[in-house]
């Protein structure tokens, strides 16, 4: 009876070991496709409070550009760099870095500035070309990318304003005249970034 638990004791131990390193070649797999540069709709908003009113408005991201740099060939998790762009509100874009890790199929992405950013990915299609999926309830694609100058988006955390955004009596305004926005225009934001997929997201009225 011994001999007999130790072969099915032996047994279950390859099956878990075959398991084990096919799910770990999976994600090595998995994130040597997702290593390099992607761009498009990654759900990402940010809300600004009028320092007079103490109101909240919320701006939608145009499109994001990402960069997934991976420690070596067969590494599963490295450090990325995030440039979100904006057409509305006083932020023309906003960057900043986050660290990724591709684990038992699951991507997760940490954002040592913005906590609150952090998500684990879990429904998702990749390859070489394009990257699609679902966070929560809200959709997500983006497409590969080449030759975007990321040096231009250097350090933690940066952004850069919008052209004729100012502050009015009620709102965040556009200039009639189209002079440029300034920090000392604005003033200090007070601003939340998130994802759509978060809960109590506003909306920009």
């Amino acid at each position: 009876m011994k001999r007999f638990y130790s072969k099915m004791m032996m047994v279950t131990i390859a099956l878990f070991s075959v398991v084990t390193f096919t799910s770990c070649d999976e994600d090595i797999d998995e994130a040597m496709i997702l290593s390099g540069e992607w761009s498009g709709d990654f759900g990402m908003f940010y809300e600004v409070q009028h320092p007079r009113t103490g109101r909240w408005y919320a701006f939608d991201a145009d499109y994001t550009n990402l960069k997934f740099f991976q420690y070596d060939e067969y590494s599963t998790h490295g450090y990325g760099k995030q440039v979100d762009f904006y057409r509305e509100g006083p932020y023309a874009y906003q960057y900043y870095d986050f660290y990724w890790e591709v684990r038992n199929g699951i991507i997760y992405l940490d954002y040592p500035y913005d906590p609150e950013l952090n998500v684990a990915i879990m429904d998702y299609r990749l390859n070489y070309s394009k990257f699609s999926g679902w966070i929560g309830d809200v959709h997500f694609e983006l497409y590969k990318l080449r030759d975007f100058y990321w040096d231009s988006y250097d350090g933690y955390y940066g952004c850069g304003w919008n052209d004729g955004w100012y502050w009015d009596d009620y709102y965040y305004s556009k200039t009639r005249n189209g002079n440029n926005a300034d920090s000392e225009d604005m003033g200090e934001l007070n601003i939340r970034r998130g994802n759509r997929f978060m809960e109590g997201k506003k909306s920009a009225e």
